[in-house]
């Protein structure tokens, strides 16, 4: 059932959201918009929340012109929160 880990109750659903978006789609790049348009999160929350996840080195970004273009880190942070998330799933 979702939401009935104990890490995701943890973890804000809207962060959780936007991680599993990237599990599921770990060699896509993403635009803000779109992370925000599949991940059900606004756009300013978004943008707040990708901030922290570049910080903590869980989703890395390449700047193409002025835009930010997003993916999944590929390091073993992610991949021990993605066991997590996934634990008993």
């Amino acid at each position: 059932m979702p939401g009935s880990h104990a890490i995701e109750g943890l973890i804000d659903p809207k962060i959780t959201r936007i991680l599993r978006l990237f599990f599921r789609k770990k060699k896509e790049l993403f635009h803000l918009q779109k992370i925000s348009r599949e991940a059900h999160v606004p756009l300013t929350t978004t943008h707040s929340l990708m901030k922290k996840l570049v910080e903590f080195e869980l989703v890395a970004f390449i700047t193409v012109g002025k835009f930010k273009l997003y993916r999944l880190a590929e390091n073993d942070k992610a991949k021990e929160l993605e066991q997590l998330l996934d634990h008993g799933s």
